[in-house]
């Protein structure tokens, strides 16, 4: 009796620890959540702590600012226009490099780009630990939420995202998978065959970022 008793406390050990390995992604509660003006989980009262890079953030809520901005009425409106910053980062052109990152986060501050890029042309220009380490606690805060959206497997455990963008930042920059050979559709979801990463050691990895689809369909509706 105590050993099954026992047996029966480690599976539950391990299935809570499992459950703790992902968040589930409810868009549908996402938009209640966010919408709702008398909750703490009310947008803007969400995105100004976010804003004031309050420490205190929780996963799930840093997983409402990031999935809850494609809520928002300038969501695809101000995707990322990332082109004029990768440049000036190739070129370690650090002070346009903070002056186009800002104006990206102006507008978009989930945007994994701009806060990684901000943060580093900080780091590099000699700036206080102070002033970049927020921006880099913000990049890698939105990374863990992607991560631990499902696990790549398929494309019902797809890593969900918002942009297409972030696609890429997660295959190269968070799992370090070295190279893709091939990308393509399988459903509403991206397909890529990847050689094996230093922290996904699969061989193919699902992305779900039909958000951005689905919102434009939204508003298309609504006119």
């Amino acid at each position: 009796m105590k050993r099954h008793l026992l047996l029966l406390l480690v599976l539950f050990f391990f299935e809570f620890s499992f459950a703790q390995d992902e968040i589930r992604i409810n868009f549908e509660e996402i938009k209640s959540k966010v919408e709702n003006v008398n909750s703490e989980s009310y947008y803007p009262n969400l995105l100004k702590r976010f804003n004031e890079f309050d420490n205190t953030l929780t996963v799930e809520e840093n997983a409402l600012i990031y999935y809850g901005f494609s809520f928002q009425e300038d969501y695809l409106k101000n995707q990322p226009r990332e082109e004029q910053l990768l440049t000036f980062a190739k070129n370690n052109d650090y002070e346009n490099v903070v002056k186009e990152a800002q104006k990206i986060l102006e507008k978009n501050p989930v945007s994994l780009r701009g806060n990684d890029e901000l943060a580093y042309a900080l780091f590099k220009l000699g700036k206080p630990e102070s002033e970049w380490k927020k921006y880099q606690k913000r990049f890698r805060d939105i990374r863990k939420v992607i991560s631990l959206s499902g696990n790549g497997s398929s494309c019902e455990n797809a890593f969900k995202v918002i942009y297409v963008s972030d696609e890429y930042i997660m295959i190269y920059d968070y799992f370090e998978i070295p190279k893709v050979s091939r990308q393509g559709l399988s459903g509403h979801c991206d397909r890529f065959t990847n050689e094996v990463g230093e922290y996904y050691k699969a061989t193919e990895i699902y992305f779900d970022a039909s958000r951005s689809m689905i919102r434009h369909e939204e508003i298309i509706n609504k006119k």
